[in-house]
């Protein structure tokens, strides 16, 4: 059976936000299996969710995962391959993959690899800019995309803070196959004190993120937990590798909670994202990973903003940030350290509006 491949090498949670190009690709091509091509580490979750058929994992500068995926999908006989990614690294791996058509942005290097390109349309949210690429293959979609740009406002949040619904035809929900991932679940249950999930008062906190400027303050962590937990719902502070310091001074804050940062695999964590009431964290994977759980979510913004594209890509986006502040945006990506000095677009935003929403939420 021929192979459709997506090669989509990012962090987390640009790789999360290809789930609505996954889902279409099974759409127009069902009679073809589907390969992803991602990070080490980030496979599993897209195999066992049943979004992919086969996974070929790669370390970014470990050269033998690289010739190691390449010979693995050379015993594939692969139809259309498709590359979100766009770095050079990318377009020599995608160079030594035979396939019918290759298609990817348009670059002026693009012609290295592939056989056909498409200009990234940038004003789009980044889940459709990825989807993009299907319009060679898919007669239908370039229609839908025009529409959705000229009607829809997918960066300007009502008056609570919430964002607009993703159309139906690009939805990013996995939530009906990782709630069929009971086995997970249930061996969770064996190592962690869930009864909180249980119990539907779950409220989860990802204090933690990549570049250190796009955390919220533990401070804001710690107060709002510590009002959640106060009307009783059970905190619960989760994070990945290299989170767990900063989880931990969060839990041992909020009286009560419970700290497994660094302790579940992707596939773990959204076992506990979907079954719970309600998730803060930054603008990081973890609201994105909610956004596939459909679980309701206050993502909270600093140097980032919404109108470079990578928002939570749900219908239960609510958002959190410092309005009107001339030195935002700083990067499209956030800094290690923030470039003024001053941190004002996190530091200045009060626990009161990301409680506030929650209380919101959490009634609705």
């Amino acid at each position: 059976m021929p192979l459709n491949l997506v090669v989509q090498t990012a962090f987390l949670g640009d790789l999360l936000l290809a789930i609505p190009l996954l889902k279409r690709c099974r759409q127009i091509w069902p009679d073809h299996k589907l390969g992803l091509v991602c990070r080490k580490g980030f496979g599993d979750f897209f195999l066992k969710t049943h979004l992919v058929d086969h996974i070929f994992e790669i370390k970014k500068g470990d050269a033998n995962t690289y010739n190691q995926a390449l010979s693995e999908i050379s015993t594939h006989q692969v139809n259309y391959l498709l590359s979100p990614h766009e770095s050079l690294r990318t377009i020599f791996f995608c160079r030594k993959i035979k396939a019918q058509q290759k298609i990817g942005f348009k670059k002026f290097w693009s012609f290295l690899a592939f056989s056909q390109t498409v200009k990234k349309p940038m004003t789009l949210p980044d889940p459709l800019r990825q989807m993009s690429l299907l319009q060679v293959a898919d007669p239908n979609l370039g229609e839908l995309l025009a529409t959705y740009s000229q009607s829809e406002r997918p960066y300007t949040p009502d008056y609570k803070g919430k964002l607009s619904a993703p159309p139906e035809w690009a939805s990013m929900s996995a939530r009906a196959e990782i709630l069929k991932c009971t086995e997970a679940y249930r061996e969770l249950e064996k190592r962690y004190d869930l009864k909180g999930v249980n119990e539907d008062r779950a409220v989860l906190m990802f204090p933690g993120s990549v570049w250190a400027t796009k955390r919220w303050t533990k401070e804001g962590f710690i107060e709002t937990g510590k009002a959640l937990q106060s009307q009783g719902y059970q905190v619960y502070v989760m994070g990945g590798p290299g989170e767990e310091k900063l989880a931990e001074e969060v839990s041992q804050a909020v009286t009560g909670s419970l700290c497994i940062a660094g302790k579940t695999s992707i596939l773990e964590s959204t076992q506990i994202i979907a079954r719970a009431r309600l998730l803060v964290g930054n603008d990081s994977a973890a609201s994105h990973m909610a956004a596939a759980c459909e679980t309701p979510l206050i993502s909270v913004f600093g140097p980032t903003v919404l109108r470079f594209g990578f928002r939570p890509w749900s219908a239960s986006t609510y958002i959190a940030q410092k309005e009107n502040l001339p030195c935002r945006p700083c990067g499209k990506h956030g800094h290690q350290t923030c470039p003024i000095k001053t941190h004002v677009c996190m530091t200045h935003l009060p626990a009161e509006q990301v409680v506030q929403k929650a209380e919101f939420i959490l009634r609705s």
